[in-house]
């Protein structure tokens, strides 16, 4: 992992790859280059592994890099298939079903970051381990951080894996993120006894409200209540109880089966999040590059649960960016041809993944403004462009198709 080790006064340490961020994104992208051989150093500014969110679904192309990434049976394990999903309006009976064409499961975050973590060497994540700084070396250009506790690393790359507010992604100049007026709660709800809904994705639309409801497995339901309302002082709120009495007293002429998933849940997976994405427009010309440093996931295209590809999304960028690498001295002996330059496969990686993450976050920004539209106008007019852009409704499974490649 590491190429040398200065552990003096100033504790200056060098690493061939350094990621920002032990989330699934940062884990998978660690997972990733250790079987291609190359060794890497996660800081994660947590004092554990981090699953906020409770859980997440990961379409067919996520389930891909996860067989690239040799756990895939693992989680096969811990999450039954989807057919499909049913929506309706809690004030209407009509139900729209969508069958699955392929593969999609929902499964515990807890789940997804322990596996991958449990399959890196000892010692790949170091915890409560906060970015401070970031700057190139004049001579070398190669990335320095700064720590919080007083550290200085050295790297051959650095990769922003470190979330919508990556520290990475400031450094980087790109635009901040932007915020939509909704509020995802969301939480799991364990019944011993097994619950009665069906291996569906199902989203009921109230007023003010959009719930979604997704079976991990045949005891396990994971929720999301989506509000465009909050009650004053509770938009940042991190008190769970809270949390879940604000999304019961929002949810007004739910079905009982459904309250009572709420009022159920365990408490302590119940977290409330603001809504935010990337603009689409601004994917065009972002610099997601500089030298060589670089982001993957949420710190390259936060883009909102709409579309439900933000997770097998960054598992995606984790396998094209450990690919490239692979083609660099970093990656290959002596005994190979000559390995590449990193600037220049971190450049590959970018062009790679810059059309493929422009058209998901176009599509999520289109179905995030049919949520919050007011106008029927407008909801007709957002309809009709994703009609036409991406060939379908919004629930087009285009993007569950998309195959990134092997390792």
């Amino acid at each position: 992992m590491a190429l040398t080790k200065e552990m003096a006064t100033g504790e200056v340490e060098f690493h061939g790859v350094l990621i920002v961020g032990g989330g699934i994104c940062g884990l998978a992208t660690a997972l990733a280059l250790h079987i291609k051989g190359i060794d890497s150093l996660v800081l994660e500014k947590a004092e554990s592994l981090r699953a906020t969110g409770a859980g997440i679904s990961l379409k067919a192309n996520g389930w891909r890099a996860l067989e690239q990434f040799k756990v895939s049976e693992e989680l096969r394990e811990l999450a039954v298939p989807l057919t499909g999903m049913d929506m309706k309006s809690i004030r209407s009976d009509k139900v729209i079903k969508v069958p699955y064409r392929s593969e999609c499961r929902c499964v515990k975050r807890s789940d997804l970051v322990e596996t991958l973590a449990r399959h890196l060497p000892g010692g790949s994540i170091r915890f409560g381990c906060q970015v401070e700084e970031i700057s190139l070396d004049p001579v070398t250009r190669y990335p320095i951080v700064s720590t919080s506790n007083g550290s200085t690393i050295r790297a051959k790359v650095l990769i922003g894996c470190d979330g919508a507010n990556s520290v990475v992604a400031k450094f980087l100049g790109l635009k901040p993120v932007r915020f939509l007026h909704l509020w995802a709660a969301r939480g799991l709800t364990t019944f011993p006894e097994g619950h009665s809904f069906r291996n569906k994705f199902l989203n009921l639309v109230g007023k003010g409200m959009t719930f979604r409801l997704v079976p991990i497995d045949d005891k396990t339901i994971y929720f999301s209540a989506i509000q465009s309302r909050l009650p004053k002082g509770c938009a940042n709120s991190r008190e769970p109880a809270l949390i879940r009495q604000v999304a019961l007293q929002a949810m007004q002429g739910y079905p009982e089966d459904i309250l009572d998933v709420v009022r159920s849940c365990e408490i302590e997976s119940v977290s409330l999040a603001q809504i935010c994405y990337r603009a689409p427009w601004n994917m065009l010309l972002q610099p997601f590059q500089e030298g060589t440093v670089t982001v993957a996931g949420d710190a390259m295209h936060a883009m909102g649960p709409f579309i439900g590809q933000g997770g097998s999304a960054s598992l995606e960028d984790a396998l094209v960016i450990a690919r490239c690498l692979a083609e660099t001295a970093i990656g290959v002996g002596d005994d190979r041809k000559p390995a590449r330059s990193v600037q220049e496969v971190l450049r590959s990686y970018v062009n790679q993944r810059r059309w493929r993450i422009l058209r998901l976050c176009v599509q999520a920004f289109l179905n995030g403004q049919l949520i919050v539209a007011s106008s029927k106008l407008k909801k007709v007019l957002l309809r009709a462009v994703v009609k036409v852009l991406f060939k379908g409704s919004a629930t087009s499974q285009w993007h569950d198709e998309y195959d990134c490649g092997s390792l």
